[in-house]
């Protein structure tokens, strides 16, 4: 239950399904995903972290990593994102790798910020403000090193 975050590697065709992080219990009803069957199938995948954050620190993880994800989609057309299927969805579906969503989970400096950095990260997510969200990333990341 301390870990209440997927990753949906599959985009749906809406565009409330979007690849990205979303909250289990929101999205299923459930506390968390069990896998059985199709093992090889990759979504949803429940994400586990070490050390643990907190629930909070999710959501704000969540609310960077879509937030980035949307802009880099935006600004670079999808094209770092494999296509998954085209179809008559609004617009060509697409598929998120493991590797591409470690590597952008690992971006975020959680359990290195203080709670101010963290409402002030939020408000720049809120306002779409990329650049200043960068800047803000960069500078804990600098300071934490």
């Amino acid at each position: 239950e301390s870990n209440i975050l997927y990753v949906r590697t599959v985009d749906t065709g809406s565009y409330n399904g979007r690849v990205g992080l979303g909250i289990v219990s929101e999205d299923f009803n459930v506390n968390g995903i069990y896998v059985s069957g199709n093992t090889y199938r990759t979504h949803p995948i429940q994400i586990f972290f070490e050390p643990v954050i907190t629930p909070n620190e999710q959501k704000l993880l969540r609310d960077y990593f879509n937030f980035v994800l949307e802009t880099f989609r935006e600004k670079l057309d999808s094209g770092f994102l494999t296509t998954y299927k085209y179809s008559k969805a609004e617009y060509t579906r697409k598929y998120l790798g493991l590797t591409q969503t470690r590597k952008l989970i690992q971006t975020y400096p959680y359990n290195k910020i203080n709670q101010e950095v963290k409402e002030n990260l939020f408000n720049l997510i809120k306002k779409k403000n990329f650049d200043r969200v960068l800047e803000l990333i960069k500078t804990c990341k600098e300071e934490s090193n």
